[in-house]
């Protein structure tokens, strides 16, 4: 893997592999997952169709 397409997050133990970077309403859905886990909700829904990008979003919210 090239050392500049991992991108890793301060706090978190985990490095994500990101060949590209988020795009359409990835970033906004990623910024309110992270703002849900730190107000504490317990359930949140991401919904999608197939292939708009779920797993990755969530691999940028871990």
């Amino acid at each position: 893997m090239d050392p500049a397409t991992i991108v890793t997050y301060e706090g978190s133990p985990f490095r994500l592999h990101q060949p590209f970077p988020p795009a359409g309403d990835q970033p906004e859905a990623i910024r309110q997952l992270v703002e849900g886990i730190e107000d504490g909700l317990m359930y949140q829904t991401l919904l999608g169709v197939t292939g708009s990008g779920k797993t990755y979003t969530m691999a940028n919210v871990i």
